[in-house]
């Protein structure tokens, strides 16, 4: 079989910042709290060091169209480390003047002073973690900021220039109700940014709300409730103008997030940064998540990859991939893109499947759409399970 993954000459970047100023109940990702500026200098100083230890093998084959710096709470660095970080990266890569330029931020560590320096350097999209417009929420969800902060940090985004805003939104939260998610994502429509992430609270291991929830103290809400909460909201902001293109993801007319959408059709992207991931051109690899180890490796002059995580997808599992990461789409599974990546139809090379999908597009779940198989409105209440039987 053939296996024509696409390679091309576009690479995103994705540059991990790991400090956060408290550590919320819900949040598994690899962030660290009560770090001080010594740690922030040290390891600003072995990042920029290992993005250009990056331009020989990486700078002189791909142009870059997406740089999406996450967390963590990227805020939590001052203006000149950032620029430093930047600094690095422009002297390193070619990034296309076009290019999606994202940073994270939290709204009561964002600044007018960093976000002038943030436009000055180039970043061109802010994402703003609100999560919800409720101070009442935002405390049971271990927030360290109020619905205050979001607001002024927006305005003071907006005067600076800023045109290109996402916020993200959290439903399914513990004592959260459905007219709480409602009068959140109305506040948030009312502000007008041109893109807003909706995510279902997912209970990560080692987490705070996990071990409650483990313990029988958490209380959340129903399944059957929780997915109303996602289909009103979902109803809300299509009726306000927001295209609805991946499963926890809305932009108004153009501005959907480029990055994320690599990630969605399996195409290039790098990791920089403690326990960032990367894929190129099929193969995977990490980066250490241990900091005593990546300041160890990257100050001895190495790539301070994880050897035990780099792996080649086989074809088989490539497709699999594909077709799972698309499902999350609106759009879904493009049939013609599917044989020309891997040189084999989509209904030939799953035909051991094709009662299973039938099943599915009988019970409303699954449809064609001219040359894709999406999901339905229905089918996303049981995404997992459909896209499943593909990996």
């Amino acid at each position: 079989m053939k296996y024509n993954v696409r390679m091309g000459e576009k690479l995103g970047l994705y540059v991990h910042i790991p400090f956060c100023e408290k550590k919320c109940r819900y949040c598994g990702f690899l962030s660290f709290p009560g770090y001080d500026d010594e740690a922030y200098e040290s390891y600003t100083r072995a990042l920029c060091k290992e993005i250009e230890n990056c331009n020989e093998e990486f700078a002189a084959k791909y142009s870059v169209d997406t740089v999406f710096i996450g967390g963590g709470t990227p805020s939590l660095l001052s203006e000149e480390r950032m620029e430093r970080i930047f600094g690095s990266l422009s002297r390193t890569f070619n990034i296309e003047k076009d290019a999606e330029i994202t940073t994270e931020s939290n709204p009561n560590s964002i600044t007018p002073e960093k976000l002038k320096t943030y436009r000055e350097i180039g970043i061109n999209r802010l994402s703003m973690g609100a999560q919800s417009m409720d101070d009442r929420i935002l405390n049971t969800l271990g927030r360290v900021h109020k619905t205050a902060d979001v607001l002024r940090a927006y305005e003071a985004a907006r005067r600076i220039g800023f045109d290109n805003i996402n916020i993200d939104l959290m439903f399914g939260v513990p004592e959260q109700s459905l007219e709480d998610v409602m009068d959140s994502v109305e506040q948030v429509i009312k502000l007008g940014p041109e893109h807003i992430s909706l995510y279902g609270l997912q209970l990560e291991e080692d987490t705070i709300f996990y071990e409650e929830y483990k313990s029988g103290i958490l209380d959340v809400p129903e399944e059957i409730e929780e997915r109303r909460m996602y289909h009103e909201a979902v109803s809300a902001l299509k009726i306000a103008g927001y295209e609805h293109y991946e499963i926890s993801n809305f932009a108004l007319f153009g501005r959907k997030c480029r990055h994320n959408l690599k990630y969605w059709q399996l195409d290039n992207y790098l990791g920089l940064g403690l326990g960032a991931h990367s894929y190129i051109a099929g193969s995977r690899s990490k980066v250490v998540d241990s900091m005593e180890d990546y300041l160890a490796l990257v100050n001895a002059g190495r790539r301070p990859t994880d050897p035990k995580a780099d792996s080649f997808d086989s074809p088989k599992d490539a497709m699999g991939i594909y077709v799972f990461t698309a499902l999350r789409k609106t759009e879904g599974v493009d049939m013609e893109d599917f044989e020309r990546r891997f040189g084999i139809s989509f209904f030939a090379q799953y035909r051991d499947k094709a009662d299973i999908i039938k099943e599915y597009m009988d019970s409303g779940m699954l449809k064609m759409s001219g040359r894709f198989l999406q999901l339905t409105e229905e089918g996303i209440d049981i995404s997992s399970d459909i896209m499943s039987e593909f990996v």
